[in-house]
């Protein structure tokens, strides 16, 4: 198969496409004699009737040039400077190294255009550049005599076949530049959508945590010098209720968001990578995947993260404001949580500490409380402590039995950043932004507040002492009453 010319059945699928092409401009050029008056003497049902039989022409001819190469070749991941070397051993080629130059796509079409191109350059002296612009690779070829009757017909054919593997073909001066998608750049598309979908849903996540702390903050007066909460004459069984059903509206829409967008990132994640065509070239040229696979994890562990928020915002929802008191042991109420919240904190990379004094094991901490409202109370103080602690640091969670006329005492500390006294209030009550401070979102924490508050119990924030490298951050402790 010499340069420059093309095979009958390249021929044949050229000549198809063009004539479809034609056939669909002059029937749009001529609809106009169908739909009004005809001229005098124009017979307008004869042209209609000839493009009919033109256009099922065309579609016989299109089954019989279906493909352009009739030896169909290995399809995967083919790299271009690879095929360069094999078709024109002798030409002087240059590779601007960076992000790869492999596409996708059959090698045995790659290569045939390879050859009609390089048959348009300087004989054994062509010089081909191939290179990396964004999403595509672009080779480019300085152009030598225009010696062939069918130079023309050649480039119509090299652009009709850029164009399938949605690339392009154009003359540049006295050079030809042929750019193909490069390998990869779908998925990296497929990221990036999938990105703008998870920052939409934390901008409605926002905004409904601000709607959420604008329904209770309205008339709530309190010193910025005080750090317990509620503030005093504040309801509290029916303000617990419309929070769990407002929670609940929240995590079903979140839910609802969030399940395409993980059904999405699961099919990426456990999608085949095809294999290296070029083993010694590939070790040359940068690989192209292993980028995507680290913003595909950084994206899977942000939608984790978004799901255990709405499961929160769930379990919220299917609380009971107005469950029945009943005497309940706290220690075990603790050490139930913390277990179930273990994996969590072994993904955030936080060691978690549980204390109960006294440690004795047949120690209780009887309250007389509602024991799924307690339960989740303390999920979401020992969540808000994981998501605020930073990698490799820890939470502590203490729970001391009723003494010395208090009643049953929990303590949750944390490693994160430490919070001012005058801005402890407005953090729970959702008065201000929690990035401001470093803090995570104060949803928990509000949450918390509402339930103590529900349960005739006292919340307090302070400073974190460190002990044994745990704390630092912000301790927040429940009083239940006695």
């Amino acid at each position: 198969m010499s340069k420059g010319k093309l095979t009958r059945q390249e021929l044949g699928w050229l000549l198809t496409q063009e004539a479809q092409g034609a056939a669909e401009r002059l029937r749009k050029g001529v609809s106009a004699l169908t739909q009004a008056p005809p001229p005098p003497g124009v017979d307008a049902s004869g042209v209609d009737a000839t493009l009919s039989t033109l256009d099922d022409a065309m579609k016989v001819l299109s089954s019989l040039h279906a493909r352009p190469v009739s030896v169909r070749g290995r399809r995967g991941r083919i790299d271009l400077a690879s095929l360069v070397w094999e078709v024109a051993p002798e030409a002087r080629v240059s590779i601007e190294p960076g992000g790869g130059t492999e596409v996708f796509g059959d090698e045995a079409e790659l290569r045939r255009m390879l050859h009609v191109m390089l048959g348009h350059g300087t004989g054994s002296g062509n010089s081909v550049a191939i290179r990396r612009e964004g999403d595509e690779v672009v080779v480019g070829l300085a152009l030598g005599p225009d010696s062939s009757t069918t130079a023309d017909t050649e480039r119509a054919w090299l652009s009709r076949m850029a164009i399938r593997y949605g690339g392009r073909y154009e003359l540049e001066g006295s050079a030809e530049v042929l750019a193909l998608p490069a390998d990869g750049s779908e998925a990296r598309e497929d990221v990036a959508k999938l990105r703008k979908e998870l920052d939409e849903v934390r901008r409605q996540g926002e905004a409904y945590a601000r709607e959420l702390a604008a329904v209770w903050t309205a008339g709530d007066e309190a010193s910025v010098a005080s750090s317990s909460y509620p503030p005093p004459s504040t309801p509290g069984a029916d303000r617990y209720a419309a929070v769990a059903r407002l929670a609940g509206g929240i995590a079903a829409t979140l839910r609802a968001l969030l399940s395409p967008v993980g059904r999405e990132v699961a099919a990426l994640r456990s999608a085949p990578r095809p294999r290296k065509s070029s083993p010694d070239l590939s070790t040359v040229m940068q690989p192209t995947h292993g980028d995507l696979d680290e913003r595909l994890e950084s994206v899977h562990r942000k939608l984790l993260a978004a799901q255990d928020f709405v499961a929160e915002l769930a379990a919220v929802g299917e609380a009971d404001a107005h469950e029945a008191r009943r005497e309940a042991d706290l220690f075990e109420v603790v050490r139930a949580e913390v277990r179930a919240l273990e994996a969590r904190a072994s993904r955030a990379g936080v060691g978690l500490v549980v204390r109960t004094v006294p440690a004795d094991p047949s120690a209780r901490a009887m309250a007389r409380v509602a024991p799924r409202s307690a339960a989740l109370l303390v999920r979401e103080l020992v969540a808000h402590a994981i998501a605020a602690s930073k990698r490799g640091g820890g939470v502590r969670v203490e729970m001391l039995a009723p003494a010395d006329g208090l009643g049953a005492r929990l303590v949750v500390d944390d490693s994160g950043t430490i919070l001012p006294a005058a801005a402890r209030l407005s953090l729970i009550g959702l008065e201000v932004e929690p990035g401001t401070f470093g803090r995570p979102s104060g949803i928990a924490t509000f949450v918390a507040a509402e339930i103590a508050l529900s349960q005739g119990a006292l919340l307090e924030m302070a400073d974190a002492p460190v002990e044994d490298g745990v704390g630092g951050g912000v301790r927040v402790t429940v009083t239940f009453p006695c």
